[in-house]
């Protein structure tokens, strides 16, 4: 929610409460599905992350909660959200679920094809902006559309950084668990990863160069790239660590009460 709002705020463009509920509710759901499924999928002397405890020690409480999300998810969707963008979200919820069939029934696709954090982080970033897509095509130039795809490309990335660097960080426990990720299909990505999202962090601030609109959402690009690119070099335990990479993408948060308070 706080990256569509840093998407919307330079063209000012009003999301509806709904479609922020949607976003919302659906992001959650997915997360605690995913989850599950995989506290599921371990056996019980395996080696576990303490997030993985967590759940396995909760697993009433996600399946508890995973249909109540649901339900409340399918009556904003149905009743409140217009036909175009009920489309467009299904397909996006279809890829996300062949995501989460094809990571837990096949897994060992992603030994032969190592793109299951790029394919978590487009998706992220796509179910973020999907909502904003056509407002975008309604209130920016031809010009301005070309700027605002490479904006979003560049969130993409980001997101699939923010799992490539987790999935380096936990490739040994990974490859206790029987898991497939990048890291375990190329070991000794850490560097790879750092310097792209030093990349990352330059190519940002040149899209502030390209559309001046476009530079609070470019610095928040760029301060997440940058702090995710210190996360690898800091001596910090591996939990630790995963948790505040997730944390270094609420950069737009900190602008949202900066401008309260400012």
């Amino acid at each position: 929610m706080a990256w569509q709002w840093v998407f919307a705020r330079p063209f000012h463009i009003t999301v509806s409460a709904s479609a922020r509920d949607s976003l919302f509710l659906t992001a959650w759901l997915i997360y605690l599905i995913d989850r599950l499924a995989d506290s599921l999928s371990l056996q019980a002397d395996s080696p576990k992350s303490l997030r993985q405890q967590f759940c396995s020690r909760h697993t009433r409480l996600w399946m508890g909660l995973i249909p109540v999300l649901a339900t409340l998810d399918a009556i904003i969707v149905l009743s409140r959200l217009d036909r175009d963008l009920l489309l467009s979200g299904a397909c996006l919820g279809g890829a996300a679920f062949v995501y989460l069939t094809l990571n837990y029934a096949f897994s060992q696709l992603w030994e032969t094809i190592p793109l299951k954090e790029i394919t978590v982080g487009f998706l992220f970033a796509a179910g973020t902006l999907l909502v904003l897509a056509p407002k975008f095509s309604l209130a920016i130039s031809i010009t301005g559309r070309s700027t605002v795809t490479f904006a979003a490309l560049l969130f993409a990335t980001l997101c699939s950084l923010n799992c490539i660097s987790i999935a380096v960080w936990e490739s040994d426990l990974d490859r206790s668990q029987g898991k497939h990720s990048v890291a375990t299909r190329w070991p000794g990505e850490g560097f790879s990863a750092r310097i792209v999202c030093i990349v990352l962090a330059a190519a940002s601030l040149v899209l502030s160069i390209a559309d001046h609109r476009l530079f609070a959402l470019a610095v928040c690009l760029s301060v997440s790239a940058m702090l995710l690119a210190i996360l690898h070099s800091v001596s910090i335990q591996r939990d630790e660590r995963v948790a505040l990479a997730d944390l270094v993408l609420l950069t737009p948060v900190v602008l949202f009460f900066a401008e309260l308070i400012l």
